[in-house]
């Protein structure tokens, strides 16, 4: 009996650790659309119908609307010089934007880029989404920090997890169907996580995308993660990469 159920203990440790493994997740090519090459992407973001995009670099970090279809800039609003715009989220009617390192998250009117008013942070701003009632922001570590959005100040703190690994260099961040996907900086990869418990629940690897990548081109690292709810299709691109890329992703 005392055999029998210690098999059994053992039996179920090994069920729970195989069911914490973090899935392995594929992809398929929907269309390959045109992009800016010029753009150091830093956000992106699928809303109704219409795509936001941030870029970063000192004096040359912009705001765009972009035209989904076909990459076309519709509308572009330079960032002050002095600041290296980061990551871009939309929450109801306001439009927030993190800077690298210059401690403000300034808020525009998304149909205008309207400045609406400016909020002060400690450390660097990296990636940015929402859940629908907080802001989520990287900063470059292996920490998402839970956002209250009318006052900037830090509702919560979540260390993010590959089994009992910290996950660090979290950039982009996209909410969807209540998980977050982060770009992992200086890899072609997005970690699908937990916002309960910091585990990371999925691996996607885009690596394979650069061969569709048009030739000659400077791309950078993989970063810009935007998720159209219609289709349930990403949008994917990178820094100064010529095309962006709407996928399927997939369970291997």
């Amino acid at each position: 009996m005392l055999r029998l159920i210690t098999l059994a203990v053992v039996l179920g440790s090994l069920t729970a650790c195989q069911k914490s493994q973090p899935d392995s997740l594929g992809y398929q090519i929907i269309s390959t659309r045109a992009h800016d090459e010029t753009s150091y992407v830093q956000g992106l973001q699928w809303v109704d119908g219409r795509l936001f995009e941030s870029a970063g670099l000192y004096g040359a970090s912009t705001l765009r609307e972009v035209e989904p279809a076909t990459g076309k800039i519709i509308r572009k609003r330079p960032l002050a010089k002095t600041v290296f715009g980061e990551g871009l989220t939309i929450m109801g009617n306001e439009m927030w934007v993190l800077t690298w390192k210059e401690n403000t998250a300034y808020v525009f009117e998304p149909d205008t880029f309207k400045p609406i008013r400016t909020h002060t942070y400690q450390g660097e701003g990296w990636g940015l989404t929402n859940d629908g009632q907080q802001l989520i922001m990287s900063d470059g570590s292996s920490t998402l920090r839970f956002i209250n959005p009318t006052d900037f100040t830090t509702a919560k703190t979540l260390e993010v997890l590959d089994g009992k690994s910290p996950v660090t260099n979290l950039n982009e961040l996209e909410w969807i169907d209540g998980q977050i996907f982060a770009n992992i900086y200086q890899t072609d990869k997005i970690a699908r996580i937990s916002p309960q418990d910091g585990r990371v629940t999925g691996w996607l690897d885009l690596a394979g995308l650069r061969r569709h990548l048009g030739q000659p081109n400077r791309a950078e690292v993989l970063n810009g993660i935007a998720y159209e709810k219609s289709t349930g299709h990403f949008l994917v691109t990178g820094k100064y990469w010529p095309q962006m890329f709407e996928i399927k992703v997939t369970k291997k």
